[in-house]
């Protein structure tokens, strides 16, 4: 075998195998005006931290309309701290409730042989479907991984969204996409111009 003919085969097997390599991310895996978590990547908590009863809070918090309290219990006698990603999905008990979502990274810190309540800034999925409440039971499921969503997450990233306004806006913005045509370029504007 000549020498370009092996070049050539072994430029070959380098495209192919980062091709492997490359994650396809679909555009959207759910209809419109239907959300669900489909697909998506897994999410796990930090080794030794379990995830407790997660519900509706009774109140609003500044950087959320409805957000969910969430029990997490530390079995180690170590601080744990780790990240909830932007598209975490938390799936309801019952089909008449939204399923939620977090729209920003969420860190949180459990301390040693311990629990911690937190408050998560999640934003509703499905307009149509009753708000969640301090009966609604949720789970934490997947993070939803799509172009769409993820375009929304990155623009959202680093932003302030504490406040009536931001807060309706992005959750406006998120009904826009999971239940009506898309992001539209004045929310989209909008939505940049968060600081």
């Amino acid at each position: 075998m000549n020498r370009t003919l092996r070049l050539l085969l072994v430029v070959f097997a380098g495209v192919s195998l980062m091709g492997s390599f490359c994650e396809k991310v679909p555009l959207r895996e759910w209809e419109r005006g239907d959300f669900k978590p489909i697909g998506g990547r897994e999410y796990s908590l930090p080794d030794g931290v379990e995830e407790g009863i997660i519900i509706g809070w009774d109140d609003e918090i500044p950087s959320s309309f409805l957000p969910l309290s969430m029990t997490l219990f530390n079995t180690t006698p170590e601080r744990k701290t780790g990240i909830m990603p932007a598209g975490l999905v938390f799936s309801p008990g019952n089909s008449y409730y939204q399923y939620m979502i977090l729209v920003q990274e969420f860190p949180f810190t459990v301390p040693p042989s311990g629990d911690t309540i937190l408050l998560l800034p999640t934003y509703c999925c499905n307009e149509d479907l009753d708000e969640p409440d301090d009966e609604s039971i949720y789970y934490m499921d997947i993070q939803v991984w799509e172009q769409e969503l993820n375009e929304f997450f990155e623009i959202l990233e680093g932003k302030s969204l504490v406040g009536d306004d931001p807060v309706d806006i992005v959750q406006e913005a998120l009904f826009e996409i999971t239940d009506y045509e898309g992001l539209s370029d004045t929310t989209k504007a909008l939505l940049e111009s968060l600081p």
